[in-house]
């Protein structure tokens, strides 16, 4: 089965962005759980932002259309860029 109107789908985008700050919260608490009497456990931190990785490329894998690939990709940027905005605008609000 091939995906590729889904993935180009508004529906998709409004799913990505919830997506974007549900990962964008989960960093955010996982950077308090990792570290342990003043010591970050670097394992720990690699292993979730691996995961999130893959949830992130995931949508990459499940078309064989270039035009489709390319476009995921543009967004992925572009996804990393709202993710790392909202990190940082979370983060002055405390």
């Amino acid at each position: 089965m091939d995906w590729s109107n889904f993935l180009r789908s508004d529906d998709f985008r409004a799913y990505r962005k919830k997506q974007i700050e549900m990962v964008a919260a989960h960093l955010k608490n996982a950077s308090y759980q990792v570290v342990t009497n003043g010591k970050v456990d670097l394992a720990a931190l690699q292993g979730k932002l691996e995961m999130i990785k893959l949830f992130l490329h995931l949508p990459g894998s499940l078309t064989q259309d270039k035009r489709t690939q390319e476009l995921l990709v543009v967004q992925l940027n572009e996804d990393t860029a709202n993710l790392a905005q909202f990190l940082i605008r979370h983060s002055l609000a405390e």
